[in-house]
């Protein structure tokens, strides 16, 4: 009898699958917009800044950014600063992010500075 609780209780269970989705992004994916001074992603739950990437390519190649960190109040919102101010042109950026409870995932998505 305990067994076959046990396993119903199992069965009953929802699966666990905690990723860090992105959810929306500054810039936007796929808007054109004045020079940001940062990039920022939010994702479905908190992330690892320590272990989080993120990488802009522009028309000059790779562009060079700061150290990422969480907002405190939004740990699922990831801040990254450009070190320099952008050239107009298309720009990409790539990410890899590491939720607070270790899983990882990535993308990618494109912004145009005017």
């Amino acid at each position: 009898m305990k067994s076959l609780v046990l396993t119903l209780a199992l069965l009953a269970a929802p699966p666990a699958f905690a990723h860090a989705h992105l959810e929306n992004s500054t810039p936007a994916a796929g808007t054109t917009v004045a020079a940001p001074a940062e990039l920022r992603l939010a994702f479905s739950e908190g992330v690892e800044p320590r272990v989080s990437k993120v990488a802009l390519t522009g028309p000059g190649g790779a562009v060079a950014l700061g150290a990422a960190s969480v907002e405190a109040s939004h740990p699922d919102v990831l801040v990254v600063p450009i070190a320099k101010p952008l050239a107009p042109g298309a720009y990409t950026v790539k990410w890899r992010a590491v939720s607070v409870d270790s899983h990882a995932t990535q993308g990618s998505f494109a912004f145009t500075v005017k």
